[in-house]
């Protein structure tokens, strides 16, 4: 504690220096006067007295220097001061100074501005406890892909594996509140009753599920999400214990959820945050909850000291017990155990870890740029260094002194690089990153600045280290020579090699924009399976007691495509369960007859659609062999369907699908008969390849989701209001919500890889104009030390073209080095991008082309500049030129 509190007295003297230096000087002086009284007083005469007192006190200036030594920190004191000096320089310099902060504002503001987004999305821990102790559970479908489980399955994992603590259940629900206020569709899951303590959450206000709450006959409870009792219930605590109307049934709120909890498990791909959460409420003797019914999913919380490996194990060994029990109720896939971080960020994480990697050759390149300035200017300060080393200063000294000057230049950038940290999420926006998860989460924290000043340093250091050893190797007696300031051509070759560097770093930047605009563009080629142009689309959900049953669901439907069929510019209009890029988990056996096999649970599934007539038309999906559904398929009818094309492949090899009858889901169950085969659709995104799909008529089966979708003639927009007021005429009670033209969802399929192509081609940006910068430094340098050569080659009559080639040359040179070596680099590192490349060879000739061209160009131009300055110079002026 003592040593402790005289660091802090020694701290604090630092700071107030000028008083303590007065108090010393004051308490010296008293000292000396006493001392030269005393020898007065001993005879001595005045001037006697006063020189033996200075003597006996060791020196006023020693001894002054000693105790300040004893009463502060030396070092900081020095690091201050050399920080001062520093400044001074700068500010004497304010080009420079001005050049330097720029090119590292842009280096560490990119860095900063990424490292931002990676800390708020990936870094951050998931807002759950013992997140890391969190795993999604489920099937696999025969072709290993992961799978939704069963109510069945699940109660038979919680009896028979000890691997986790909790294992829940949740699926998909999207009830309508249908007061207070306007009515509106919420998006929310059903779980069981042990989720919220699966994931260590606890209620904000109010109680969490119980197992009474977990029942088909006491179901009817819900928790509210803290945003929607604000938004709709005024953050009014008597919320708890309410009864509210939920697509005509009566729910009890027990308990609110807290302001800071994260929704990010959702089933829905496009719609924002659940808000509501309602009990699960299954038994076994539901329908919904048979071995077969695969459309929950799992997640489980790991016993202490299990790994995922263990449990996954375990989990397949369970499963494959269960198979031989059930063996027709089981696909060959088996089970899966994933980390949750993996399943919730993960389709993210690849793609924010290269663009990281990426802006870290921001950085190098602006470290390069900056030593390349910094040993330009050295040159110019060689009789500055040679004047101090003469009076005494020591190499360390020397090479603290310059990187305290250049580490205060790389705060300085670090300041601005923490203002693009703060706009960071304002350009996201812009941009529309729509699927980004946890964007809410982007901002500056203590991470963030805590990286700013780490990489500020770093770049300092880095970038200081090669010019401030330079400096401490000049000859003293060349450098205090009048004549010889900016004269040393010393540092060219390093000068050089930080110019190749930066070229070949800037390659492999140009190389990923490149790729990734090639891309972007061979996927807005890709065909989709549909017409996104020209149509709208709008989600309805039917509620209240009217819609409990089928057939007024049906008439609904009838009546609002009416209605909307006779809007003038409307082409088209049909409903479907689920429209492409807007997810879909409704996946069953296809079993065809003749065709199945001895365990049905080996039969090929497929995705299941439920769609009305015209529904096809409006979206543009072609109808390649057969008929659409009409009319005459009305409930009693016989039970049709129809087939995508890959689905035709593999259920009916080598025949025709058309006249097949197939068994949906259950094999006992009443056939259907294909009647047509449409085009494959990419349902999940452009670069997924088409999956098996089938489409079966509103009007023979029920839905619990309607997606209306209207073709028009020109730009969808303009007959929004419309299409809104049709379908509030068909049933004014019913809410509208997610209104969008379809050209959006296609849009968001991309966003991920729009999001790394800007970001990529912003970084090549910098790139290429630093490494231009540089090459100009380089060559501008080059022609200041070689005018006089050059006006004697002038005098002896060399001509403009040759001197101009002279110049360019050195200039080309270092360009075509740094391509053949950014060539070489990027081989190794380009593979990074494999999972962001779609259509196009990691390795794409016409793009490294492309790439060479641009940067070959680019460093002409920048060499040509200064060097045509050289030619327009009096040959008689260049002579006398030093």
């Amino acid at each position: 504690m003592r040593a402790l509190r005289a660091w802090l007295v020694r701290l604090t003297a630092v700071f107030q220096r000028s008083r303590s230096d007065k108090e010393l000087t004051e308490e010296l002086q008293i000292h000396l006067q006493m001392h030269v009284e005393d020898n007065v007083r001993a005879g001595m005469t005045l001037p006697e007295a006063r020189r033996s007192a200075q003597i006996k006190l060791g020196g006023f200036a020693q001894t002054q220097e000693l105790y300040r030594e004893r009463r502060g920190l030396p070092a900081l004191e020095t690091f201050l001061g050399d920080a001062r000096f520093g400044i001074r320089m700068l500010r004497k310099n304010l080009a420079f100074t001005a050049v330097a902060i720029v090119t590292l504002a842009l280096g560490i503001g990119a860095n900063v501005a990424v490292f931002s987004i990676v800390n708020g999305v990936l870094l951050h821990p998931l807002p759950f406890a013992n997140a890391d102790r969190l795993v999604m559970v489920g099937e696999r479908e025969n072709d290993g892909k992961p799978s939704t489980t069963s109510f069945a399955t699940y109660e038979d994992w919680k009896a028979r594996s000890k691997s986790f603590e909790e294992l829940t259940l949740y699926r998909q629900w999207q009830p309508t509140l249908m007061s207070p206020g306007e009515p509106e569709q919420l998006i929310g899951l059903r779980v069981t009753n042990n989720y919220f303590r699966t994931l260590g959450i606890t209620m904000a206000a109010g109680r969490d599920f119980t197992a009474a709450d977990d029942r088909p006959a006491t179901r009817f409870v819900v928790l509210l999400g803290h945003d929607l009792w604000q938004r709709r219930f005024n953050s009014d605590p008597k919320t708890v214990g309410r009864t509210i109307d939920l697509s005509g049934r009566a729910f009890t709120v027990v308990g609110i959820l807290p302001a800071n909890y994260e929704s990010l498990i959702s089933t829905d791909l496009r719609a924002s945050g659940v808000e509501i959460w309602g009990a699960l409420g299954y038994d076994p003797a539901l329908p919904d909850a048979c071995r077969t019914c695969r459309h929950l999913r799992a997640i489980g919380r790991l016993r202490p000291g299990v790994s995922v490996a263990q449990a996954g194990a375990e989990v397949s060994a369970v499963t494959d017990e269960l198979r031989n029990e059930h063996p027709t109720d089981f696909s060959t896939g088996g089970a899966m155990v994933a980390p949750l971080y993996d399943q919730l960020l993960g389709g993210v994480s690849a793609t924010l870890y290269v663009l990281w990697g990426a802006v870290g050759f921001v950085l190098l390149i602006a470290c390069a740029n900056l030593a390349n300035l910094l040993l330009a200017r050295a040159t110019h300060r060689e009789r500055e260094i040679a004047v101090r080393a003469a009076l005494g200063a020591g190499r360390i000294r020397i090479v603290r002194q310059v990187l305290v000057e250049n580490c205060s230049l790389a705060l300085m950038g670090g300041l601005i690089g923490l203002l693009l940290a703060y706009w960071t999420p304002q350009i996201l926006t812009a941009i529309r990153v729509a699927n980004l998860p946890r964007l809410d989460q982007v901002h500056i924290d203590w991470r963030v600045v805590a990286f700013a000043f780490a990489v500020a340093l770093f770049t300092g250091v880095l970038s200081g280290v090669v010019p401030a050893l330079r400096m401490t190797k000049i000859d003293l007696q060349t450098a205090l020579q009048e004549g010889a300031r900016g004269s040393s051509t010393r540092g060219r070759g390093m000068r050089s090699f930080l110019v190749v560097s930066e070229i070949a770093l800037s390659l492999t930047l140009l190389l990923g924009a490149g790729l990734l605009v090639r891309s972007l563009l061979r996927l807005v080629n890709v065909r989709p399976g549909f017409e996104p142009e020209h149509v709208l689309t709008l989600r309805v959900s039917p509620a209240g007691p009217r819609y409990e049953k089928d057939e007024p669901v049906r008439e609904y439907i009838a009546r609002a495509n009416e209605k909307l069929r006779t809007i003038p510019g409307v082409l088209a209009s049909g409903t479907a369960s689920q429209i492409p890029f807007g997810g879909n988990f409704d996946t069953t056996w296809l079993h065809v007859e003749g065709k199945m096999n001895a365990n049905p649970a080996l039969d090929p599934s497929a995705e299941r659609y439920v769609i009305s007539d015209g529904y096809l038309q409006a979206m543009g999906i072609e109808l390649l062999r057969g008929r659409d559904f009409s009319s005459r398929d009305a409930q009693g009818a016989e039970q049709v369907m129809l087939v995508n094309e890959t689905a035709a492949r593999e259920i009916c090899p080598g025949d025709d699908a058309i006249g097949q009858h197939v068994h949906v889901g259950d094999p006992k169950a009443a056939p259907r008969t294909i009647v047509g085969i449409v085009g494959d659709v990419r349902h999940y995104s452009l670069d997924a390849a088409p999956t098996m799909q089938f489409y079966i008529p509103v009007t023979q089966t029920d839905t619990f989701e309607l997606v209306f979708a209207v073709r028009s003639v020109g730009d969808p927009s303009q007959v929004a209001n419309a299409v809104r007021l049709a379908i509030r005429a068909a049933d004014e009670t019913l809410p509208i919500y997610r209104i969008a033209p379809m050209s959006e969802y296609v849009a968001a399929t991309m966003a991920n890889r729009r999001l790394a192509l800007i970001l990529f081609a912003s970084f090549a940006g910098i790139a290429l104009i630093l490494s231009v910068v540089g090459i100009y430094g380089v060559t501008e340098y080059t022609v200041a030390q070689r005018t006089r050569e050059i006006g004697i080659r002038m005098a002896l009559g060399a001509q403009n073209h040759q001197v101009l080639r002279l110049m360019l040359r050195e200039g080309v040179t270092l360009a075509i080095a740094g391509v053949l070596l950014g060539t070489v680099f990027s081989f190794f590192l380009i593979g990074f991008l494999r999972s962001l490349v779609f259509g196009v060879a990691i390795t794409d000739p016409l793009t490294f082309l492309a790439a060479s061209a641009v940067l070959t160009a680019a460093a002409v131009v920048a060499c040509w500049v200064p060097s045509r300055k050289v030619i327009t110079v009096d040959p008689i002026i260049a002579l006398r030129h030093e």
